[in-house]
């Protein structure tokens, strides 16, 4: 788990870089807007060049090539915020490319994920503006022209558009990662049955929601399991095991709640009647007695089952589980391999 998180916040640079390289260049037009109408020198030229065009893959090299590539992108985020904040100053504080390199360099922080990143890039910022401001002898001119205006237009559209598009994507991984979750957290790993806790709450809402008398309980346990994964190792007795839900899985009529209860029980409950749920018993033995395990062909295995009808059940769950228990015992103590 730890070593996964390391490989994610490794590959940040690269995440990032994508998005430096569309961010500068785009803000690299409204910046030339106002340079160009300023009229400024050389030195602000070489500054806008090596900022909006050159910094980018810098940051991304000198990054990836650092023992720790996440703390090196977190650094480069933080020189982001300054850059900006000496280009607000740098074009004397003209309107609206100002307010946009510092309000979307501020959100990229926020997108980053990295916590409170974009409160710790605040004070780099205000650096920047302040030695802008200084380096300009306190030039402040906050009209923005036309020209500006429609050079700026790029950035608010399509810089815009890119990040969204990353948040989208971002949002629908976290969206079936947690479904995946939900899934895990409902299935035993091993068999891909319900585990106990959710095959009960199945079971719980089934007879809640319904008045149907037809409701049938099979519990099924594995005869001499212990003798199995002594004889046979641990592995075959995992062998065993999902070899058995896949005969429940592929036997089990619709709408049947299937789960492993636990070691080497196993339980349904199917909405029919007590014969049908011996009928479908009676298979599953015979399908197991049948079973053949690739890497142990010699390994026989058996169940015993026992069955509870609806008509057991009076409103509490567990004597209901109790009378297909001692089915179960029934069919153990008669010789296994049986059906109570």
């Amino acid at each position: 788990m730890v070593k996964q998180e390391s490989h994610q916040h490794n590959k940040l640079p690269a995440r990032v870089y994508r998005y430096r390289v569309l961010g500068m260049a785009l803000g690299g037009l409204a910046i030339a807007a106002v340079l160009f109408e300023n009229k400024v020198s050389m030195a602000y030229w070489a500054w806008w060049f090596f900022s909006c065009f050159l910094w980018p893959h810098v940051a991304f090299y000198t990054a990836k090539h650092q023992s720790n590539p996440y703390h090196a992108e977190r650094n480069n985020l933080l020189f982001d915020s300054f850059i900006a904040g000496t280009w607000a100053a740098l074009m004397w504080f003209n309107l609206l490319p100002a307010v946009l390199l510092l309000v979307m360099t501020t959100s990229d922080k926020v997108n980053s994920g990295i916590r409170n990143l974009w409160i710790y890039s605040q004070p780099f910022m205000l650096l920047g503006i302040l030695l802008g401001f200084t380096l300009t002898g306190f030039e402040f001119k906050p009209e923005t022209s036309m020209t500006v205006i429609l050079a700026s237009l790029p950035i608010m559209t399509v810089h815009i558009a890119f990040v969204s598009l990353g948040s989208y994507k971002l949002v629908r991984k976290v969206q079936l990662q947690n479904i995946q979750f939900r899934a895990l957290s409902q299935k035993d790993t091993l068999t891909q049955l319900f585990n106990r806790r959710h095959w009960q709450n199945q079971v719980s809402q089934l007879l809640d929601r319904t008045s149907d008398s037809e409701i049938s309980l099979i519990l099924i346990d594995v005869d001499n399991f212990k003798q199995i994964n002594d004889k046979f190792g641990h592995l075959a007795g995992d062998d065993v095991l999902s070899g058995i839900a896949d005969i429940i899985t592929n036997l089990q009529p619709q709408h049947a709640i299937a789960g492993r209860l636990g070691g080497d029980e196993f339980a349904i409950v199917i909405q029919d009647n007590i014969q049908t749920a011996r009928n479908l018993a009676s298979q599953i033995c015979q399908n197991v007695s049948e079973l053949k395990i690739q890497q142990n062909k010699e390994l026989k295995c058996t169940v015993s089952i026992g069955l509870s009808a609806k008509e057991h059940f009076n409103g509490d769950f567990r004597s209901w589980f109790d009378q297909a228990d001692r089915s179960l015992y029934h069919a153990k103590k008669s010789g296994r391999n049986q059906v109570q």
